[in-house]
């Protein structure tokens, strides 16, 4: 297996797809209501992420799907450097790189568990004005606004549109 990527990339996009599968999992035990939103988003990004970890780990996957490889918009993180000799060495996270994500791991994982123990209007909101207020660094009101508006939205969409009772 030839892996051209850094191994930090890897790690990280393994973690995310276990994030995806606890999604999925958490999403396959709603009511059938409760499901129809969350379960199909949380398959469709689990599928994304698989393939992304099948092209960390077999770069022939990134040949036959090109889309894979591709850096977004705006995107600034260079996987590898080619150096005079044209051998492509792979660059490591930073320690302080290293300990934000494994914060926002941690971030997820609380959510994943208080979602199971409060309600997950509770969670939610909670979840969004900490992380945009720790990790983001938004002034408390901007983050505040953020959480209410997001728990405002997913109260209209859950409760009211779909009636769903989690």
């Amino acid at each position: 297996m030839n892996i051209r990527k850094s191994v930090d990339h890897v790690i990280f996009d393994f973690v995310l797809l276990a994030v995806f599968i606890a999604f999925i999992i958490i999403g396959a035990g709603y009511q059938p209501m409760a499901r129809q939103l969350p379960l199909p988003i949380s398959i469709i990004g689990g599928l994304f992420i698989f393939v992304l970890v099948l092209s960390d780990l077999f770069p022939v996957v990134e040949r036959v799907i090109p889309l894979v490889g591709r850096q977004g918009i705006g995107g600034q993180v260079r996987e590898t450097q080619t150096d005079a000799n044209g051998d492509g060495n792979t660059e490591s996270m930073s320690p302080k790189a290293w300990l934000r994500l494994l914060r926002i791991v941690c971030w997820l994982i609380v959510l994943i568990v208080a979602m199971k123990y409060i309600s997950y209007l509770l969670a939610t909101g909670c979840f969004v004005f900490l992380l945009t207020w720790v990790e983001g660094r938004v002034t408390w009101w901007k983050s505040l606004i953020s959480a209410v508006g997001t728990v405002v939205f997913f109260y209209i969409v859950f409760n009211l549109f779909l009636h769903v009772a989690f």
